[in-house]
């Protein structure tokens, strides 16, 4: 892993009287836009408080200051406002595009921090009376940062107009400047102007029905049921056992069974291993070889032994009997059967595996699909394990498109409307907050512009292990555990199903998926009280209530819209404290603290970047850990 780089702290800054430090960069009221200075005013914008008008900050006095600052290896810098021209201007920066900051590596090379027509704001703090955050973006690519420097100013208000308080490095090609000024102390309010703020996301129907499901079963059953976990479980070792289609024989095989194991987590539908690392195929296929011989490695052969029955119609039929939806995996980069580990031959061919080209096996991963996408009614969802081939992506956007255009991806951004995102993680106890915004973070963004909820997939079996291994399996606690980090931190809980290699979900494993299941129920079945509201809701008790815990849910389909909110308690003499904060709510966050006696509750939404809709604020009593 990566270790994060350090902040750079450039010690020395002259024209001023001292060094204090950077002050912290608190995002309140985030997606704000600049109203920038072409008429020399300098002025920009935050929005008001929930989107409604704006707060203007005049910066011009800020731009008649130039300072200087000497960094680690005697790296020069030099600086002005965000709206002003560096003031002399060194003679290395000649060449460089204007700019109010440079960074002077040497007599002959200065490279530009910023550029104004290239710029953002947003809100530091809950009060516009605590300053703007300006970014300037579209510096300088060279050097390591090819994506181009930027240079952020935090502009604070300070009576005494200090001017330049700190420079950093805060992250590589980031440069921030906290700066202090009167001008920051007191922006002009217009009820009646725009930001230019953008529009907040918003998910699709598909999208928002798979939060809803809020529980999904990942269920794994393929050839690596009966040769150990691994992708590909199949490998140069276990092939001359692996490459015979009849070593897949669940004798007793009973997808009823998985049923109801699925119904009692409450899950709301199931994505089943349709082709894993092996390339062993749970369908009855037609497709052939690049010989005209047929797909050998698959259920219900005619050239070889194989199991009798196709698994993935078996499946389709009764999840939809059962009213649950369905889905598949389908890995479009590993087939050992075809020599191909994570979309490249793996090595020497084996007795026993297919020989393709990359355009033949690009050819079969095309029918596979097809196949898979038409024979088996409406898919909820898809995975896309490992991503996909950028070879591949034209005709799955084409296939997906024609066939199956209302399923949500797992790993499917680029492919489809309606993406899921993986959070990171297969603990099942991802970091908060998580954000149902921009794909390409895996805990989300709050400022990105696509809609994209959080998948959080976990195992059942200790030691992540995702096929069935007879491995001894986590507690009823710790289930608990990734249900709050999951369901109740904006995420869908995307729980294993290991199938054992009867064909059955393993009686222990069923155990304990009931257990959540009607822990779950008992818990979060009735609340104590509920409300509903705006910017605040309110639960009244008509007598002294003990809980320890909240669900707080904003109107999904609004989007996200919430950036801060605290919860108060109110005690039996009407006096109210803060028991809890945090940033996103999203589609559902659960909140837990310390058991309180408590005659009412309330929800204060302090930071959103539009009106907000409470489409849920419920206090629960306390329920047993285990």
């Amino acid at each position: 892993k990566k270790k994060k780089k350090k902040r750079r702290r450039i010690p020395a800054i002259h024209n001023m009287a001292s060094l204090v430090v950077a002050v912290a960069v608190c995002l309140m009221l985030a997606g704000g836009s600049a109203a920038s200075a072409a008429d020399g005013t300098c002025s920009f914008c935050t929005p008001g408080h929930f989107g409604a008008g704006a707060y203007v900050y005049d910066l011009s006095s800020l731009s008649g200051k130039t300072f200087n600052a000497t960094g680690v290896d005697n790296v020069e810098y030099t600086l002005t406002g965000p709206c002003g021209a560096v003031s002399p201007l060194p003679t290395a920066c000649a060449s460089e595009p204007s700019s109010p900051a440079y960074q002077v590596l040497s007599p002959s090379l200065c490279l530009q921090l910023g550029q104004l027509v290239d710029n953002s704001t947003s809100a530091l703090g809950t009060s516009p009376k605590q300053g703007i955050q300006v970014t300037l973006k579209g510096g300088n690519n060279q050097h390591s940062c090819t994506q181009g420097r930027q240079l952020v100013y935090n502009i604070v208000c300070d009576p005494a107009d200090a001017g330049l308080k700190s420079f950093v490095e805060s992250h590589p090609c980031t440069y921030e400047a906290t700066w202090g000024t009167k001008a920051a102390c007191n922006p002009t309010y217009d009820a009646s102007a725009t930001c230019g703020t953008a529009p907040v996301p918003v998910p699709t129907a598909d999208q928002l029905a798979y939060q809803r499901h809020e529980i999904m079963a990942l269920t794994h059953f393929n050839m690596a049921t009966f040769v150990g976990d691994g992708d590909p479980a199949c490998n140069k070792g276990n092939w001359d056992v692996s490459q015979h289609p009849s070593h897949f024989n669940p004798v007793k095989l009973n997808i009823s069974n998985w049923i109801e194991s699925y119904n009692a987590l409450g899950a709301k539908h199931a994505v089943l291993t349709a082709k894993h690392g092996c390339g062993f195929l749970l369908w009855e296929t037609n497709t052939t070889l690049p010989d005209g011989s047929e797909y050998g490695f698959a259920v219900k052969r005619k050239s070889v032994p194989s199991f009798g029955r196709d698994v993935l119609e078996e499946f389709s039929t009764l999840m939809q009997a059962a009213g649950l939806g369905h889905g598949f995996y389908y890995s479009t980069g590993n087939n050992f059967y075809l020599n191909t580990v994570n979309f490249k031959p793996a090595g020497p061919l084996l007795p026993g595996q297919g020989k393709v080209t990359p355009d033949q096996y690009n050819t079969l991963v095309e029918q596979h699909v097809t196949e898979l996408w038409t024979k088996f009614g409406s898919l909820f969802e898809i995975w896309f394990d490992h991503g996909y081939g950028g070879d591949q992506k034209a005709f799955l956007v084409n296939l997906l498109q024609k066939y199956q255009p209302h399923a949500v991806g797992f790993g499917g951004d680029g492919l489809m409307p309606s993406p899921v995102k993986w959070v990171g993680t297969e603990s099942g106890m991802p970091a908060s907050p998580v954000w149902a915004t921009g794909c390409g973070a895996s805990r989300g963004d709050p400022d990105a512009s696509d809609y994209c909820p959080t998948g959080g997939d976990t195992t059942l079996q200790e030691g992540d292990h995702w096929f069935w291994i007879g491995n001894s399996i986590r507690t009823l606690a710790d289930l608990i555990k990734v249900y709050h980090s999951t369901v109740g931190n904006n995420c869908v809980l995307e729980l294993d199903f290991a199938i054992d290699r009867t064909g059955n979900v393993d009686p222990k494993h069923a155990v304990a998926y009931k257990a959540l299941g009607d822990w779950i129920r008992s818990c979060y079945g009735t609340p104590a009280g509920s409300a509903t509201g705006t910017t605040s809701a309110t639960i009244t008790f008509p007598a002294a209530q003990t809980v320890d815990r909240v669900m707080l849910q904003e109107q999904a389909q609004l989007g996200e819209r919430v950036r801060a909110y605290d919860v108060l308690s109110r005690d039996a003499s009407g006096s109210w404290s803060k028991v809890a904060s945090g940033t996103a709510i999203g589609y559902k966050r659960i909140v837990q603290f310390t058991p309180i006696s408590t005659t009412g509750l309330m929800l204060n939404v302090t930071g959103a970047v539009l009106p907000p809709t409470i489409a849920n604020f419920a206090a629960f009593k306390p329920c047993p850990s285990s």
